[in-house]
């Protein structure tokens, strides 16, 4: 009676082979039966079309836009692009700031408050935590904090990708609400109290804001200096935040990535690798000179009220799904 079970290297390779064909095919070739729509894309061409009439249309906007094909392509790229759209939507939202961030913090930036209250509360010997570490740091810190921030998005996405591969659609969804939620917390708040971060005090003082002043790397360039790179100087040449140390979302995305590997089988090899880079982003976001203790600590609080607020809704929406 012929053996069930393929026997030689050749025959498993040939009985392994439809599985990943079929696979392959699932990604790579255009769905011939699945219904097209045309909002999707048409949502990403009014974007780029809106970009290029407000100005500084770049690459990545179109990029962005073109995004929308992937909901005419196939049944599983359209699946990737409803689910991992909440990240889109943040990426947008962020970079549409630039636009009317300095109109709507003008007169109203804090910069002696927070240092004075990090100080107070935090302090060591009269100073805070940022003054110390810019007279006491060290390469092994420098390279390591630096990478913590050069990842910490790549480091959520991450493990969304991973449950999205494993088939753990529930869990990328609730992955993508709690990003864009949290970050729109992060946006608001920047705008009702916007905080000189400590770079910005130890280069300009503690008198009014200056509003002509850009983004800075910070103690992250000595990052770039030991690598000769410009990763943290092209980082922050595209952003517009300078006063928006409160909170530090920095913090609030590993520790919501944390939280979710503790609650999800399918991520516990990556628990307490996720809490170590938890961690290190806390050191990271103060060593860099970006962020105070009090914004770590707002980061946290964000973080656990945003993944709240998530898992609450989704919760009273299981049983009308069911």
């Amino acid at each position: 009676m012929p053996s069930a079970v393929p026997e030689l290297p050749g025959e498993l390779e040939r009985a392994q082979a439809p599985s990943w064909r079929g696979a392959a095919r699932e990604w790579l070739l255009p769905s011939r039966t699945m219904r097209r729509r045309l909002g999707p894309f048409a949502l990403g061409l009014a974007y780029i079309a809106a970009v290029g009439l407000l100005g500084g249309l770049r690459g990545d906007h179109v990029a962005v836009g073109l995004l929308g094909l992937l909901d005419l392509y196939n049944e599983r790229s359209r699946l990737f692009l409803r689910r991992f759209f909440p990240f889109i939507l943040t990426g947008v939202l962020f970079d549409s700031m630039r636009y009317f961030y300095w109109q709507g913090i003008a007169g109203r930036v804090h910069v002696a408050e927070p240092y004075l209250f990090e100080r107070a509360w935090f302090g060591v010997g009269g100073r805070t935590l940022n003054e110390l570490f810019l007279e006491h740091h060290a390469p092994a810190l420098d390279l390591a904090c630096g990478f913590a921030y050069l990842v910490y998005v790549g480091e959520y996405l991450g493990l969304a990708f991973v449950l999205f591969w494993r088939g753990r659609l529930d869990a990328v969804t609730t992955f993508a609400r709690s990003f864009l939620i949290v970050n729109v917390m992060g946006y608001v708040t920047y705008f009702v109290y916007a905080a000189a971060p400590p770079w910005y005090v130890t280069q300009y003082g503690l008198g009014p804001a200056r509003l002509d002043v850009r983004p800075a790397a910070a103690a992250a360039h000595r990052f770039d200096a030991l690598l000769g790179t410009r990763f943290f100087d092209e980082m922050y040449g595209r952003g517009v935040d300078v006063f928006g140390a409160y909170p530090s979302l920095h913090v609030a995305y590993p520790l919501i990535a944390a939280i979710l590997a503790f609650r999800l089988p399918e991520l516990r090899w990556a628990r307490w690798p996720a809490v170590a880079f938890f961690l290190l982003m806390c050191l990271s976001a103060v060593y860099l000179q970006h962020h105070y203790v009090t914004d770590v600590v707002l980061g946290i609080a964000y973080a656990v009220a945003a993944l709240a607020a998530v898992s609450a809704w989704e919760r009273r929406r299981a049983p009308a799904a069911g």
